[in-house]
């Protein structure tokens, strides 16, 4: 799937923003996080609001009901694992309203670990 933020192409799961900013996040995984969040996240019930997909190195989180691509994060492999290399938020105030860095990347993490981490 195509869905790169740097072409501003958009693809059949995801709207990208047409303004954003880096977001600063940073993180490590293990082999088997990196899998595991490779996998990405599709909801099942409405109450989910956020689905995950992959392109390459790039992980988009995007909200559900829209498809407004809110995050994007680059993974780069590591020895260990793999790490987070890039980082970006929509600022496109039409489709995320947020200003505050710390508060989305307290976000991403909880999106991690709530969808992608969690056991089956």
């Amino acid at each position: 799937m195509t869905c790169s933020i740097s072409t501003g192409r958009p693809c059949e799961h995801c709207r990208p923003p047409a303004e954003i900013e880096p977001l600063g996040f940073q993180a490590d995984f293990t082999p088997a996080e990196h899998e595991r969040i490779l996998r990405g996240f599709q909801p099942d019930e409405m109450e989910q609001k956020w689905s995950v997909c992959c392109d390459g190195d790039w992980v988009y989180f995007c909200r559900s009901w829209t498809r407004y691509m809110i995050f994007a994060l680059r993974l780069e492999r590591t020895a260990s694992g793999a790490r987070v290399a890039d980082s970006l938020v929509s600022r496109d105030i039409t489709q995320y309203r947020s200003t505050d860095l710390d508060h989305d990347r307290r976000l991403v993490r909880e999106l991690i670990d709530g969808w992608l981490l969690c056991p089956d």
